[in-house]
């Protein structure tokens, strides 16, 4: 089920693979660290409770306006592939792990992860643009034996909030919704407590710096993200999730609360065809210059069609609806090199509305080999994008080819 699959990803990872590796002697180290050195045979930590994984990931995108910024070409208002009429090389992503478990001793409960990323994508990851190197995670791990086991999580972490992630393998589509890539936070930094109550439910909180990801806070107040996942049936997941904190806005002086609360479902209809719906609403107090009330708001709602003929062939759709009336996250203009992410022809801050649609087509020659042709078509209700001539128009429309290689 998609959705059971999510949590998964989100919670305990994602395995595309697993490589056996020489570490023996940073197991032995880390168990003498955990439980002490008066550990029984059966605690001590082997080679294989580790697990080593990750993906490579590059692109072409065609933009038909043929935009010609004073800069680098960009696609605008787009994370991940801003590059226009260029190949791009995304991402080469590293995870080193050790799971915490339910299990019988603090060794078998004690966990890390380690997620590095390498290419252009690595600049947004972190919140903010840097340089082509990021640990998008580092985090501690202890299950605590309460019931269930409380997974309680130090460090950086993905978000609790949203469906669609960094990861492009585990995306429906190759580029990102704006319902991710402008309005939801990418990665966040703090403390996270996870509770399965049952086998269908389970709730996430975590106490964290800031909604953009950064390590360090840029006020002296925290803020919250939170998830309750509940899978009713095998073929249906239900996703509630929100945030709320003290944040200072992207466009206006000063700083307010920030609130967030949406969800997505997921529906596996048949073994082939699936839906995904997710829809939220974003308010950021004194956030706004243009808005009277000095309030941001934004708010999205999008759907997903995933079909699969076969194990190799797939096809997967996607319609969105965006409103920024505030002018708070679309037109920012975060410039990265060799492209852009969310860049915009407007030096403003401007409410829009924003739709756009997307048709992948997947195809796996190998299991651990995705390849992806997208089409995509944006459109606004004002004149944000760039054409060739460089004429401000209301749409833009991109052709991408992407290849990703899991190990």
């Amino acid at each position: 089920m998609i959705g059971g699959l999510l949590m998964k990803f989100i919670f305990h990872g994602k395995r595309q693979g697993r490589m056996r590796t020489g570490f023996l002697t940073f197991c032995l180290a880390l168990v003498l660290i955990i439980g002490g050195s008066n550990l029984s045979h059966a605690a001590v930590l082997s080679k294989e409770d580790f697990n080593l994984y990750g993906y490579v990931d590059a692109s072409y995108t065609q933009n038909f306006n043929n935009p010609k910024n004073s800069g680098p070409n960009a696609n605008h208002l787009r994370i991940f592939d801003g590059d226009s009429n260029s190949f791009r090389p995304n991402m080469a992503q590293l995870v080193f792990e050790k799971e915490g478990t339910n299990g019988t001793n603090a060794v078998e409960r004690a966990g890390f992860r380690v997620k590095l990323d390498v290419g252009e994508d690595a600049q947004f990851t972190g919140g903010r643009t840097g340089d082509d190197f990021d640990f998008q995670e580092l985090y501690a791990q202890f299950v605590a034996s309460i019931g269930n086991g409380l997974d309680i999580r130090i460090g950086r972490m993905n978000t609790l909030v949203g469906y669609e992630v960094i990861e492009s393998p585990f995306n429906p589509n190759f580029s990102r919704s704006w319902l991710f890539g402008l309005g939801q936070p990418f990665t966040t930094t703090g403390i996270r407590l996870l509770y399965p109550f049952t086998d269908k439910l389970t709730v996430a909180v975590g106490a964290i710096n800031s909604f953009t990801g950064l390590t360090e806070d840029n006020n002296s107040a925290k803020s919250l993200e939170g998830l309750i996942s509940y899978s009713p049936t095998e073929q249906v997941g239900i996703n509630v999730y929100g945030f709320f904190g003290r944040e200072s806005s992207n466009t206006a002086p000063g700083a307010g609360k920030r609130a967030l609360i949406g969800s997505y479902v997921t529906f596996q209809a048949t073994e082939q065809l699936g839906f995904v719906v997710e829809g939220y609403y974003a308010n950021q107090e004194n956030g706004s210059g243009i808005s009277s009330g000095r309030n941001a708001r934004w708010n999205g709602a999008a759907g997903y069609a995933i079909y699969d003929f076969d194990d190799q062939w797939g096809v997967r759709v996607r319609g969105e609806i965006f409103e920024d009336a505030g002018g708070e996250t679309s037109c920012l203009g975060t410039a990265g090199s060799g492209g852009n992410a969310n860049a915009c022809t407007v030096s403003a801050p401007i409410a829009q509305t924003l739709w756009e649609t997307t048709v992948t087509l997947q195809y796996k020659p190998a299991p651990s080999l995705i390849t992806r042709l997208e089409f995509r078509y944006d459109k606004s209700n004002r004149n944000v994008f760039l054409d060739g001539s460089n004429t401000f128009t209301n749409n833009q429309q991109t052709l991408a080819a992407e290849a990703i290689f899991l190990f």
